[in-house]
């Protein structure tokens, strides 16, 4: 729990300054607010799918990112990006949202069963 704590709030450090200032305290906040949620539902297996459904959703919307980003003049310079791995990072950003979406549907209301 420390280290998934300790991993997520670095990720958001740059977000804000106040976070970056705070960010001891924000980990501290982080593990309370996990471990209440735990004792709240009181199912951690399914707390954990339903967190790990979250995640997926997070590699379409980043290649999505990536990817409209690689057409960005002022970002990729004279890089011309293949059309064919657009295509496929297209295709790849389709199928895992679609699989995250469903997973999320399906995970949900277990939580509350």
């Amino acid at each position: 729990m420390v280290g998934a704590a300790y991993t997520s709030v670095s990720f958001i450090r740059s977000f804000h300054p106040l976070i970056e200032k705070y960010h001891n305290w924000v980990i501290i906040l982080f593990i309370l607010l996990s471990t209440i949620t735990f004792a709240l539902i009181g199912r951690p297996v399914n707390v954990l799918l339903l967190v790990g459904a979250l995640n997926a959703l997070i590699l379409p919307l980043a290649l999505g990112t990536l990817l409209i980003a690689a057409y960005k003049k002022d970002i990729v310079g004279s890089y011309k990006h293949p059309l064919w791995l657009t295509i496929g990072g297209g295709f790849v950003v389709i199928v895992m949202g679609v699989l995250g979406i469903v997973t999320l549907i399906e995970q949900i209301p277990l939580l509350f069963k």
